[in-house]
């Protein structure tokens, strides 16, 4: 008898996944993630030993467990390539080619005696999506794109429809656009329900898996990252060093970025001028990734120990291992010390709404992507992509305030350090769903 266990890293859209036959002790994980204590505890905890831990892909977006596992848990790290079996417990793990997210893509299909019983799919299936294809260039974006197609029916047609999947990536994957909530779905289901699946015509598949969002600066390096191996981290690693307010702006006047993870609203009452607000409410690890260049030190400031400690986990699973502590004390400390703090208004969709009816100068920024942007937007708002931001700063009047809103919140309040940072200063951070700015918008135009 096997079991399957999810364990998610939320901040990524992803999961990994711990095979267990209990019957036989033994255990292995597909597509670890850098901090493997959870892996070993739930084995200890079972009285299991792991064996093996895969990558079903050369992994773009989080740094590869594998590592880490061979040297803690002595699991073993050969590849295992596709068409080839690997005897676990008394089940067998088969690996399929099952190429479009990568070229080398691979899917693990679980075989029980002659029964297929699960797969795990990496992004070769997601729940409602497939993993983008656009990763290696351009230039090979439409021939993965084919390949893709080919998997899903062709490759994976011999598959019986209440096979059990387990995908790596999942909604709010920057790997793939479309995906829904949960890590697990059946075959059947996604055949009936999947668009990718559905769309079966090549000039529309082509359409539909091309139209992606663009993904973070650090993908582009990730895979380098994974393929030289990720340094060890052991374990469990140490909480951050606690930094004086003195520590932090010498390490600033060195060029180390200091990354708020607070939420939001409580930046905007006080927050280090300059500093980036990255809340961990968000996806932290992706947006830091993408703002802040791998290498550069990062301080962590605001929130409490244990929050830094999260941060810090979140940031090694992207291999941003470069970390020099944590202000202690918070912004109390900082302002304790007779340094200065900068505050923005916090304000919500209907005052923004009311300023703009006032007639009163104001830019809008709307930090939203490209594909949000085209389907509706604030009268007169300018288009400013987050990570844009530091590029096209100086195209934004400093004369009126500036009002600079997302579809949350989440992204506008790291534009907002942003524009802090360019050089802006009556900066306005405006809360809530975008959504909002609609049903006020037709309660406006109601007779």
């Amino acid at each position: 008898m096997f079991a399957v266990e999810a364990f998610p890293a939320t901040e990524l859209g992803n999961a990994s996944f711990l095979l267990v036959d209990q019957d036989h002790g033994v255990g292995l994980v597909v597509d670890p993630h850098r901090d493997v204590d959870g892996y070993l505890t739930r084995a200890e905890t079972l009285s299991i030993k792991l064996t093996h831990a895969l990558d079903t892909h050369l992994h773009n977006d989080f740094a590869s467990g594998r590592g880490e596992l061979a040297n803690e848990a002595g699991t073993a790290i050969s590849e295992l390539e596709a068409g080839h079996d690997l005897a676990f417990g008394g089940l067998t793990l088969r690996a399929l080619h099952t190429p479009g997210h990568t070229p080398d893509h691979k899917s693990y299909l679980l075989v029980e005696g002659e029964r297929p019983r699960a797969l795990f799919s990496g992004g070769a299936v997601m729940i409602g999506a497939i993993a983008r294809t656009d990763l290696f260039g351009p230039h090979l974006a439409v021939h993965l794109a084919l390949e893709a197609l080919r998997t899903l029916q062709v490759r994976l047609r011999g598959l019986p429809d209440d096979l059990a999947v387990f995908p790596t990536h999942g909604s709010g994957s920057f790997c793939g656009t479309g995906g829904q909530s949960g890590h697990e779905t059946t075959l059947g289901r996604e055949r009936s329900t999947n668009p990718f699946f559905l769309t079966t015509e090549v000039m529309p598949f082509l359409a539909r898996a091309l139209n992606q969002q663009r993904y973070p600066a650090y993908y582009r390096d990730m895979a380098g990252f994974n393929l030289n191996g990720p340094p060890l981290l052991g374990r469990r690693q140490a909480p951050p060093a606690k930094l004086s307010a003195s520590d932090v702006e010498r390490l600033m006047t060195e060029g180390a970025a200091v990354v708020d993870v607070r939420r939001g609203r409580h930046y905007d009452r006080a927050h280090i001028p300059g500093s980036y607000s990255v809340g961990l409410d968000g996806p932290f690890s992706a947006w830091v990734g993408w703002l802040i260049p791998r290498g550069r030190a990062i301080v962590l400031a605001g929130g409490t120990d244990q929050q830094h400690i999260e941060a810090q986990r979140q940031l090694h699973r992207i291999g941003f291992d470069n970390i020099a502590g944590a202000l202690d004390g918070g912004t109390d400390a900082w302002q304790s010390s007779g340094r200065p703090v900068s505050t923005f208004e916090t304000k919500d969709i209907e005052d923004m709404a009311e300023w703009i009816l006032s007639a009163e100068p104001m830019t809008v920024v709307d930090a939203r992507d490209e594909h949000e942007w085209s389907g509706g937007h604030v009268p007169g708002a300018v288009h400013v992509y987050v990570p844009d931001i530091p590029f096209r700063a100086e195209e934004i009047s400093s004369e009126a305030p500036v009002a600079v809103h997302c579809a949350s919140g989440y992204r506008a309040g790291i534009a907002a350090s942003l524009l802090e940072q360019a050089g802006l200063k009556r900066i306005i951070h405006v809360h809530g769903p975008y959504s909002d700015w609609d049903r006020l918008h037709l309660a406006e135009s109601r007779p």
